[in-house]
């Protein structure tokens, strides 16, 4: 009787060990969804996709361009960006004219407005990160000596997260070291 439970629980094992295999094959079989049904997607997460839209003020006029987006962020006005030397956050005469005609008019809206420091692609993440805030925080400094009230910007740094251009070149790099203003209504 002992090899008899013995056997038994050998074949046990060998059962569970089969099934355990089955089971870990199938889960990770996982099937892809290609396209969700919205309704479906709204009713789960309670929010509802629509488009949001965006708005562009340069010397040309307000342009307007509306876009899938996530409806937690608001409508946003970016205003004349400004650009940077490789390595640098201190701001060139150019800029601080483009920065001088920006605050006018977020003086004259009483916008309240995010600085949002980039870099190109080279150095570390955390460098670019750091790189990243200080050419915000000299922006929003210049902004206040301008007049605009302190609690009406907001920083923020994408570090190398966010590029306009994608090519590993001088030129490339030069448009992807900048500071976008960026007027939330």
């Amino acid at each position: 009787m002992p090899t008899f439970a013995l056997l038994r629980r050998i074949k046990m094992k060998k059962f569970f060990m089969i099934i355990s295999i089955f089971s870990l094959a199938f889960s990770s079989c996982v099937k892809k969804q290609v396209k969700k049904d919205l309704s479906e997607s709204e009713q789960q997460s309670g929010f509802k996709t629509e488009a949001i839209s965006t708005k562009t003020l340069s010397a040309e006029g307000l342009t307007d361009e509306t876009a899938e987006g996530d409806v937690r962020k608001e409508a946003i006005i970016s205003l004349d960006t400004i650009n940077f030397d490789f390595d640098k956050y201190e701001l060139s005469e150019n800029a601080k004219t483009t920065l001088s005609k920006n605050a006018k008019t977020i003086l004259e809206n009483k916008y309240t407005v995010t600085v949002e420091g980039h870099c190109d692609e080279r150095g570390t993440n955390q460098y670019n990160l750091s790189l990243g805030q200080k050419r915000a925080n000299v922006v929003k400094e210049y902004y206040i000596r301008l007049g605009v009230p302190e609690k009406n910007i907001a920083t923020i740094s994408y570090g190398e997260e966010k590029p306009l251009c994608f090519e590993s070149t001088e030129n490339c790099w030069a448009k992807n070291r900048r500071a976008e203003t960026k007027v939330t209504k």
